[in-house]
């Protein structure tokens, strides 16, 4: 089965800097993303150890849950690597991108001393940007300043955090790639000769021009015509050089572009992906199971916003999320007798999430401006207790 990746370089490559843009710009946007339950998209919640994630809420307190999470990444990026090597590096990876972007912008500046400087602001800005979003995976990007006034370690996180992009983007970028990431040092191990490349296609070496295009152009300075290298981060900057010089001189395409190992052909067959896959898969069944068993089987999270209607009637937004095969019935009773709590019952349908308003009507004076609302999902579990301040 041969799958040739070599035709219409030029669209490939202008799907690829497309596709870039794209996955930047999703990076940037998810975060502010709100499900209809009011949580984030994708973010990982470090108060609570929860992951909010497409509308559902996954809880990381159990330290197995978390490991098999940790173990199912390690794999599926061990899996991705094996079949398309560093297809990571060029395609999606932060680092490259940003780096790319800081270079070709920079070098349209023919003074040397301003292109310096345009690469300091530049890495400044891309730096802070990155610091800011990362960091709101972690942090409500609603409650962002606020947990920052309030929490000297998140800021100083954040300061150690920027520093550490600013200096890689001012200083390293593609040094980094070459001499210090973790993940080229494990690619050599994990590669092997089916492996997809970035390189000479077979069969065209003699056509080579010996111009030396692509090896000026790499950023991490090798030469693509070497199968394979190492240190090929797939950015396509060479393919795209030699591309230019072919249809200059010779109207076609050139000879470096996509290989699948070094008989160019895509083979499945391999001990090492088939024993990675089935790990891969057997990991997501035991993560799934995992999170099933231990989640809680009804979520209950009422609003600390209380407003008052007057004459010490009170409201506020509960919202139960039903992680059962069966329906629930949810009850809010004070135990103190202080309040009546309508709706006293909340119907909650299979797999489901609700969000209800309950009104509080209070009989008198409450101690210390609070009052305890218990919530009874079921007989066999304790109540879930929740203090509100209606002052």
């Amino acid at each position: 089965m041969t799958i040739t990746m070599k035709a219409n370089s030029v669209l490939r490559g202008k799907i690829y800097r497309l596709l870039q843009f794209i996955v930047a710009a999703c990076v940037f946007i998810i975060p502010f993303i709100k499900t209809s339950n009011g949580n984030s998209l994708f973010r990982f919640d470090v108060s609570t150890l929860q992951l909010y994630a497409f509308n559902g809420i996954v809880n990381f307190a159990s330290f197995f849950s978390a490991f098999i999470a940790i173990l199912l990444a390690t794999f599926l990026f061990i899996f991705t690597t094996q079949l398309l090597g560093r297809i990571w590096c060029g395609w999606l990876c932060p680092q490259s991108f940003f780096a790319i972007r800081i270079e070709s912008y920079a070098k349209k500046i023919k003074n040397k001393t301003m292109r310096f400087a345009a690469e300091i602001i530049l890495a400044a800005v891309f730096a802070l940007l990155l610091t800011l979003i990362w960091m709101m995976y972690f942090v409500s990007p609603y409650d962002f300043i606020e947990t920052l006034k309030n929490s000297h370690s998140m800021l100083i996180i954040g300061v150690v955090l920027f520093l550490f992009i600013f200096a890689d983007f001012a200083f390293v970028r593609f040094k980094w790639c070459k001499y210090v990431c973790p993940y080229s040092k494990f690619q050599v191990v994990m590669t092997d000769d089916d492996t997809l490349y970035v390189g000479m296609i077979p069969g065209k070496e003699s056509q080579c021009l010996n111009c030396k295009a692509c090896i000026r152009v790499c950023p991490t300075h090798i030469d693509p015509r070497n199968n394979p290298d190492a240190d090929c981060i797939y950015c396509e900057t060479c393919v795209t050089a030699c591309n230019k010089i072919f249809h200059k001189k010779e109207n076609t395409n050139g000879i470096l572009g996509y290989v699948w190992g070094k008989q160019d052909k895509l083979n499945l067959k391999r001990p090492n992906l088939i024993v990675t896959f089935i790990i891969s898969i057997t990991l997501v069944f035991v993560l799934i199971y995992s999170i099933v068993s231990t989640s809680e089987p009804v979520m209950i999270k009422i609003d600390e916003s209380v407003s008052s209607l007057g004459n010490g009637i009170y409201t506020c937004n509960v919202e139960i999320k039903n992680n059962l095969n069966k329906p629930v019935r949810v009850k809010f009773v004070n135990p103190d007798n202080l309040a009546e709590i309508t709706p006293e019952m909340v119907r909650v349908y299979i797999q489901s999430t609700k969000t209800e308003t309950i009104t509080i009507n209070t009989k008198g004076d409450i101690p210390n401006g609070k009052i305890t609302v218990n919530a009874y999902y079921d007989r066999n579990n304790p109540p879930l207790i929740f203090e509100l301040n209606i002052k």
